[in-house]
């Protein structure tokens, strides 16, 4: 007469044989495919970076007064802006390269503590300029006769090149090839191959807006850069990439 098995004795037996089984075997014994395989892969971020001499700027310059009525104000504001506009183009500037349209009036006040309510003392009329300049040697020119005809806001110069567009693709084709350099290291390092990219997304190029350097004094020289000791510099446009490659046993 047989001895039944007990039941932890039962569950043993049948975890043993379980295991005996592969993977397929089981599969196919249950009727079920087997789990797939984890992809393998490493995920990397690229930078990329070029500069280039600028060919162009652009001038950003303001005229305000405040009177005591608009009329005068404005009369004020429109003769600095025609005077600007005048040596401006004898700078050689054409009109495609000047917009005066930002016009603004505000009205001013002052607490009166004696009455305790706000008085009106006057009005601010201000007007914008935008200046594209295609000849940056004359940069400074440019700027000494704003001042010279009474504008009193000015703000520093943009430093552009003409082909930005062909800058950001280069500093975007630089950061991909950043990117497969890392993920190339990272497999060789722990002893895989790497294989092909699976995803690859833009993170953006971003071009800075550099400034023009300038010097505390003006040097005395007949050229408006020189005499207001301005650099044009460089500009630097970034990019960068997040990617995903494949690895190989």
């Amino acid at each position: 007469m047989k001895t039944p098995l007990k039941a932890p004795m039962k569950n043993l037996l049948l975890g043993t044989l379980l295991a005996s089984f592969s993977a397929g075997a089981l599969a196919q014994a249950t009727g079920f495919p087997p789990p797939p395989e984890r992809p393998r892969f490493v995920s990397v971020s690229g930078d990329g970076e070029v500069s280039a001499v600028p060919d162009r700027a652009r001038l950003q310059l303001g005229v305000t007064q405040l009177s005591a009525d608009v009329a005068t104000a404005e009369a004020e504001v429109n003769k600095v802006v025609r005077a600007y506009l005048a040596e401006a183009k004898k700078l050689g500037a054409k009109d495609e390269q000047i917009t005066t349209t930002g016009v603004s009036i505000q009205p001013e006040y002052v607490w009166d503590e004696k009455e305790r309510r706000n008085q009106l003392t006057g009005y601010r009329v201000s007007r914008d300029i935008e200046l594209r300049i295609t000849s940056l040697d004359k940069l400074g020119a440019f700027l000494l006769a704003a001042t010279k005809a009474g504008v009193n806001q000015v703000q520093p110069p943009q430093l552009e090149s003409s082909k930005a567009k062909e800058l950001e693709n280069q500093a975007l084709a630089a950061a991909a090839k950043d990117a497969q350099a890392k993920a190339s290291l990272l497999a060789s390092t722990l002893g895989v191959k790497l294989g092909g990219v699976r995803s690859i997304a833009e993170n953006g190029s971003s071009p800075p807006v550099p400034m023009v350097k300038a010097m505390a004094m003006r040097a005395e020289a007949a050229d408006g850069n020189a005499q207001m000791g301005i650099s044009t510099g460089e500009i630097r446009v970034r990019a960068s990439v997040n990617a995903e490659f494949d690895l190989a046993p």
